[in-house]
């Protein structure tokens, strides 16, 4: 599904990824790894949104930064939220669905318990924001759905709202998670893989890497 080969990122005299070789299959996956450590930055570049430097990477074996076809089968997440303020939610999500030719706004907005779209965005509380910006990651079916830092300033109710979400539609579709919260996702991944430093430092099965993840976690906090 993604596919990176030496992989490289700067930022100026800032390396935020440093020749990262990785091959991520379909199915659930989870980016773990510090803050400022790459993780996001590698996010973006599947994305399609950054180049790399150097190096390659492939999504659906495509580049994602130059193939149109292959973004629209790609959904994201951001963090934090950014939307225009002037739009309702409903809005908004109706023009990334048409993007995809597909009209399933609705749909969406019932999976995640959303009740507020026909409210401006600039009304929206912070936790409605991150509801939003993963509404806007579903809309249209795409095949992978990346998310950065989902459970970021939620409380537990909405940590377990969207661990829930992504327990029911994890069977339908693929999902590239970023997080620094490893232990509540754990659960409903695939594989993980930790970034830090802007390197690939571990990699493995979500039910065989809990140990080393405990240790590189904790090490890594210091």
């Amino acid at each position: 599904m993604i596919t990176a080969e030496k992989l490289t990122k700067r930022f100026r005299s800032i390396t935020a990824l440093n020749g990262v070789t990785v091959k991520i299959p379909k199915g659930t996956n989870l980016i773990v790894g510090p803050n400022g450590g790459g993780k996001s930055t590698f996010l973006k570049i599947a994305a399609g949104v950054y180049r790399p430097t150097s190096g390659d990477i492939k999504v659906f074996g495509k580049n994602p930064w130059s193939d149109g076809a292959v973004r629209k089968r790609i959904g994201v997440a951001f963090d934090p939220p950014r939307f225009p303020t002037f739009v309702t939610g409903r809005e908004w999500l109706s023009i990334f669905a048409r993007a995809r030719g597909k009209d399933d706004v609705e749909e969406v907005a019932e999976i995640l318990g959303i009740d507020y779209l026909d409210r401006r965005i600039v009304s929206y509380s912070s936790g409605m924001l991150k509801r939003l910006s993963l509404a806007q990651a579903l809309v249209g079916n795409p095949d992978l759905v990346m998310l950065d830092e989902p459970l970021a300033n939620l409380d537990f109710s909405g940590i377990r709202d969207i661990i829930g979400t992504i327990k029911e539609l994890r069977e339908e579709k693929s999902f590239l998670i970023i997080s620094h919260m490893w232990e509540p996702l754990l659960p409903v991944v695939d594989r993980v893989y930790v970034i830090a430093d802007g390197r690939l430092v571990a990699q493995g099965d979500a039910g065989e890497i809990e140990e080393t993840l405990r240790r590189l976690y904790y090490g890594l906090k210091g």
